[in-house]
């Protein structure tokens, strides 16, 4: 037999329902929540209200377990309710406040009459014999209304805080205003996360890893607090409304026109300040809204799951949870460029062998225990490798002596001036352990004039191919000249020199040295010393003529 019985319930969804998990994005979260309702057979119209007002209506999905069906779901923001001006309490407790503040006039007025009639009592009225007498009575008729004085203040500061709090009860009465929406998942705005990180370095860890700790901060102020709930963290950005890019007309004319625009975007992803203001209704007293700082370009889709239960209040705050401690592969690098700086600079290039996206966020760098810098780490997906720049290691001094030339010339019929030039570098590791590959860039000039001609003599490194020349080379000759431009030279004991790219698979042989760039890559031993020499010649058929940049 089928009923056609209607039933109709009212659900207050900050009471009745439990919210069973949160995936926060980086700008919305989505929220699911869970009620418990039994039904009579027949036709029933559930009304979930105290919902926020920031939930995106597009996004509302429903669910039920059981033999029933959803026919269907609409959603819609409930008006203001004016809260109630007074009430009995209200007005009773405003009538006892009135007369207890009568009641310590009076008293106050008591104690003026007696300080006045004591303060009129002369000699030639008072028998000395009775003077302790009326002192005695005086103290005991102040002290009495004094006391009373007390207890009615002490009366009235309790009606005053009654009356506070039946004042609150009665504005609470309209409801919270941030959560009107009557409909249990769907999205809602004004929460957001964004990554942080802790990377540690042991420069005298024999496993050569670092330890990065992954932590979140998040923040939301929907309206609701998010109490003892599952909360997965998403990498996502999700891109509701975007269109692919457009092209526009190309044109091509003999009279001068204003050239369109190639590329056309014709709608804003949903989670910017365009959809947050369409969330908001005008003239309410939203807080300001939050900008998102965590940007995952590419459509990186990742989901972490903080462990246990989590509680996030609505109170704009940043609450941090650490996501996961990571032990990742780390090759140590040490840089300097002498002729401009002489501090050593540190870089470690890591590679994520986890599972985990690691998001855009400000990384706190620690090495050997102590702070040393804050950086930016860019969006890295697992598998890939990236660098962290770890700031100046002082263990490591780099001197840089000061240049010594010469200057000659040569030729007997066709005379050429020639210059000599010789540098020392200096390279001290104060460190109790051994670091390897340090390297100390420097460069030698580049000839712009065919009368001019550069010769690097020390460290003695391949010279590069002339443009022509390696045009009219075959192939197997031009192979084996770039496999040797990118050859290592063995300077001394733990110190070879290379074209600076040279070791870069990405870097066309063909261009190596052309820049003048080269590099010394030194393993210097603990507590050890090691010095460096560059020399070169610059020659010009010329000896009359000026050679500009050579005291650079």
């Amino acid at each position: 037999m089928v009923t056609t019985e209607k039933h109709t319930f009212a659900i207050d969804s900050a009471h009745d329902s439990v919210i069973t998990h949160v995936n926060l994005y980086q700008d919305m979260a989505r929220v699911a929540r869970s009620y418990t309702v039994n039904v009579d057979a027949g036709q029933t119209e559930l009304s979930m209200s105290s919902l926020p007002n920031v939930m995106d209506y597009d996004s509302l999905r429903v669910e039920g377990r059981g033999a029933a069906v959803i026919q269907g779901v609409t959603a819609f923001k409930q008006g203001l309710q004016a809260p109630d001006e007074t009430s009995p309490l209200l007005d009773e407790l405003k009538v006892k406040k009135a007369k207890v503040g009568h009641a310590i006039e009076r008293c106050k007025k008591a104690i003026g009459a007696v300080d006045a009639y004591m303060g009129n009592i002369s000699v030639e009225h008072l028998d000395i014999s009775k003077l302790g007498e009326a002192m005695d009575i005086y103290d005991t008729t102040e002290e009495k209304w004094d006391s009373k004085v007390l207890e009615l203040e002490e009366e009235l500061r309790a009606i005053e805080g009654q009356i506070e709090a039946e004042k609150k009860r009665l504005k609470e009465s309209g409801g919270n205003r941030q959560l009107r929406t009557v409909v249990a998942s769907a999205a809602v705005s004004q929460a957001h996360w964004e990554a942080g990180y802790d990377l540690r370095v042991d420069l005298e860890d024999k496993e050569r890893t670092v330890k990065l700790v992954y932590k979140a901060a998040i923040s939301q102020q929907t309206g609701e607090d998010w109490k003892d709930v599952p909360i997965f963290l998403e990498t996502a950005l999700p891109t509701f409304g975007l269109d692919p890019p457009t092209l526009g007309i190309w044109a091509l004319s003999h009279t001068k026109a204003t050239r369109l625009r190639q590329t056309q975007f014709v709608r804003q992803p949903l989670g910017g300040k365009a959809a947050r203001k369409q969330m908001a209704d005008p003239g309410e007293d939203f807080i300001q809204p939050l900008t998102a700082t965590v940007s995952s370009e590419g459509y990186v889709n990742a989901t972490f799951q903080l462990p246990g239960l989590t509680s996030v209040p609505s109170d704009d705050e940043e609450h941090k949870v650490v996501i996961a401690e990571l032990e990742l592969p780390v090759k140590m690098a040490w840089t300097c460029v002498p002729k401009l700086d002489t501090r050593v600079f540190l870089e470690a290039t890591i590679i994520n062998t986890s599972d985990f996206t690691l998001l855009e966020g400000e990384s706190n760098i620690y090495v050997d225990g102590c702070f040393i810098s804050r950086v930016d780490l860019s969006l890295v997906s697992p598998g890939e490798t990236f660098k962290a720049h770890l700031g100046v290691d002082p263990t490591i001094r780099v001197t840089y002596h000061p240049r010594t030339d010469k200057v000659a010339e040569t030729g007997f019929y066709h005379k050429s001036i020639k210059y000599s030039y010789s540098q020392r570098v200096s390279v001290h590791n104060t460190k109790p352990i051994a670091i390897e590959g340090l390297r100390i860039t420097d460069n030698i000039p580049v000839s712009q004039d065919a009368n001019i001609t550069v010769t690097l003599l020390q460290p003695l490194l391949p010279v590069p191919v002339p443009a022509a020349a390696s045009a009219s080379a075959s192939a197997s000759t031009a192979s084996s000249k770039n496999a040797a431009m990118r050859e290592r030279v063995r300077v001394a004991e733990g110190v070879k020199a290379q074209w600076v790219g040279a070791d870069d698979k990405d870097v066309d042989a063909g261009s190596l040295g052309k820049d003048g760039h080269f590099e010394w890559v030194c393993d210097v031993p603990a507590m050890g010393k090691m010095g460096l020499v560059l020399e070169y010649e610059v020659v010009s058929t010329d000896k009359d003529a000026v050679i500009y940049g050579l005291g650079s």
